[in-house]
């Protein structure tokens, strides 16, 4: 291991993290499938990552109701690979991190699969991600509520659970970026919440020059990304915690400080394969949760609600093979409808990501690759954030910013491509539901009001081997809200086989265009001073890609994804777009909810952790108003 200086807390959580002897009731943390199986549960969740530990979290403050997590994944507390932030990336295709899935072919990339990674631990994602933490714009959020979503899924009702999630802990006075105010001092803040929230305390000595040459362009400084407008270059906040220099996620801070408590049990190295429900007319009801975990399959009993927050991959895989979908699909695969839905696993859409890398002309300049290829200077870094938590080790991504297309595009050009769109999207023959979240984007790029492409800057190329002969950085740009919908479905009544994820990446000319450009900004800000005295050469794409159509190949053979699946299981009217409705019960079910990413209708131009603890807060209190 390249970090060994960190050692597991055992003196504080030996007895916690220890499998417990077998008994009836378990408590904490558990390798014993038996005995949670037999164990008696009000509420089982399915997916111990950043929404349902949330929630059990939140529910086991009722002594009264007992909470059960199924996790297919291990906890990875004391872990480097999870809590050092500099070591972002590091667990990526790592059984023991992740679960490293891939796309089905994609006819748009000449038949290329992208890999997906998705966070297998308890904490799932928010123990895997990079950590940038940031709400999107009101406008995202206003924009579920036109789709026939009541139940305060807008901004003003996700408003109070976005500051009930984090305590922020204010940027510094002066940072390369030269904003107004610190980062984190706005009226919207949480400051008492579970989750610890940060900004960086070290910083690149290029995202000075980096920041200076997008400024340069005319994009404005935004001092509060958080007041409901993202648009802009700020100092982006990040999920670690000052106190530590660790990462903060959903298992450390929502799940240790209650892990004691007698009502509470998770039980890990175990997936769920079916629910099981009893039908007498009317709705399904969900009685229990089949689970599989060292070979063994078992069922555990929900005496009041199953909740599903296994994630936008997970969580209509699972429906699907517990009788919940489209009735063709399930029929033909032999699975009894309990409930027929089409839209169960439709609706799919992922940030669209490209990274621009290029080469530095000092290979002294420190960056997250200097890390690995530099001892003495890794030793020095190592000090510093052992002993006060400070430095290198903990930085990550604080350049971040978003923009609607007329900063970077003429009328004409933007005109031109929305006039394609619209003929692709007639072509495209979509639901009803996906055309009004068509129209409603389309009006909010005629408008200018909400981003349409986010640019970030790294100090390092993840996965680069450098040497003390070169050194690189990478400039990422993301279309924030792409038009292409996928879906995810199984093809098998393997509940142990991934399922078929089809992003339909690139689906329409316009987020290819939007990557386009975005690339080829990446390049021109890279020739703009000072930036330019630190750049010796693009290196991926090469210089040798220049023109429109060679961007546009690189593109296609490069196009990946920044890991913000949403939208398969989605809020929306049932019969037209929804799965579940807005108190996040299923349709045809009376005690079945989904609580994750998957519920989201349309995509943010935000990374999507932040909303994700919000929409868990959110569902805690509805799930408690019902008990």
């Amino acid at each position: 291991m390249r970090y060994t200086t960190l050692t597991v807390l055992t003196a504080l959580f030996g007895k916690v993290l220890s499998t417990p002897v077998r008994r009836t009731s378990v408590t904490g943390i558990t390798s014993d499938a038996a005995a949670f199986a037999q164990s008696s549960f009000d509420y089982v969740i399915v997916g111990g990552g950043t929404a349902g530990l949330v929630v059990a979290a939140r529910l086991s403050e009722n002594s009264a109701v007992n909470v059960g997590v199924i996790e297919a994944g291990e906890s990875r507390f004391g872990d480097p690979y999870v809590d050092t932030p500099a070591y972002l990336g590091e667990g990526f295709f790592n059984p023991l991190y992740d679960w490293a899935y891939e796309t089905v072919p994609q006819a748009t990339l000449n038949g290329r699969s992208v890999a997906l990674n998705l966070g297998k631990m308890v904490g799932g994602g928010s123990g895997l991600n990079f950590m940038i933490f940031g709400r999107g714009c009101q406008g995202d959020y206003d924009n579920w509520s036109q789709l026939g979503i009541d139940g305060g899924w807008d901004w003003a009702g996700l408003l109070p659970y976005f500051e009930k999630t984090e305590s922020v802990t204010s940027g510094p006075s002066v940072t390369p970026y030269n904003l107004t105010e610190p980062s984190g001092t706005g009226a919207g803040e949480g400051k008492s919440g579970p989750l610890p929230i940060s900004y960086n305390n070290f910083y690149s000595e290029i995202e000075g020059p980096y920041a200076q040459a997008l400024l340069s362009l005319g994009v404005p400084q935004n001092a509060d990304p958080d007041n409901g407008d993202t648009t802009g270059l700020f100092n982006s906040a990040a999920s670690v915690d000052a106190a530590t220099g660790n990462r903060s996620y959903s298992g450390r801070d929502y799940l240790l400080p209650n892990v004691g408590r007698s009502n509470l049990a998770v039980l890990t190295g175990a997936q769920a394969t079916k629910i099981q429900f009893t039908q007498n007319g009317g709705n399904a009801t969900a009685t229990g949760v089949q689970f599989t975990a060292s070979g063994t399959s078992y069922t555990v009993s929900a005496g009041k609600e199953v909740i599903l927050s296994a994630g936008s991959l997970h969580t209509p895989q699972l429906l699907e093979l517990s009788g919940i979908g489209d009735e063709a699909r399930l029929s033909a695969l032999g699975i009894p409808v309990v409930v027929a839905n089409s839209d169960v696993g439709e609706n799919l859409q992922d940030h669209q990501t490209i990274y621009s890398d290029f080469l530095l002309t000092d290979p002294d300049i420190p960056t997250i690759n200097t890390l690995f290829s530099n001892a003495s200077y890794a030793a020095t870094q190592e000090a510093q954030y052992l002993t006060n938590h400070t430095g290198f080790f903990t930085y990550t991504p604080s350049a971040v910013s978003f923009h609607p297309l007329q900063q970077f595009w003429t009328d004409d050009d933007l005109q031109t491509a929305l006039a394609q769109l619209q003929t692709e999207i007639a072509q495209a023959n979509v639901s009803t539901f996906i055309s009004k979240q068509y129209q409603l984007q389309i009006d909010s790029i005629q408008q200018g009001q909400l981003a349409q492409m986010e640019l970030v800057f790294l100090a390092g190329v993840l996965g680069e081997a450098s040497s003390d002969q070169e050194n690189f950085v990478n400039l990422a740009n993301f279309a924030s809200r792409p038009f292409s919908r996928g879906s995810v479905h199984i093809n098998t009544t393997d509940p142990l086989a991934s399922p078929l994820i089809d992003t339909a990446y690139l689906q329409f000319s316009f987020d290819k265009e939007v990557l386009v450009k975005g690339a080829q900004l990446n390049r021109n800000l890279t020739q703009i001073a000072p930036l330019s005295s630190f750049i010796s050469s693009p290196l991926n794409p090469s210089a040798d890609v220049s023109t429109e159509e060679e961007f546009e190949n690189f593109i296609i053979d490069n196009v990946s994804t920044e890991w913000h699946q949403v939208g398969t299981a989605s809020l929306g009217p049932f019969g037209a777009g929804g799965v579940v409705a807005s108190d996040l019960i299923v349709y045809g079910t009376s005690n079945v909810r989904v609580v994750d990413a998957s519920i989201m209708p349309m995509q943010i131009g935000a990374h999507i952790q932040a909303t994700v603890y919000a929409i868990a807060e959110k569902a805690a209190d509805i799930i408690k108003a019902a008990q």
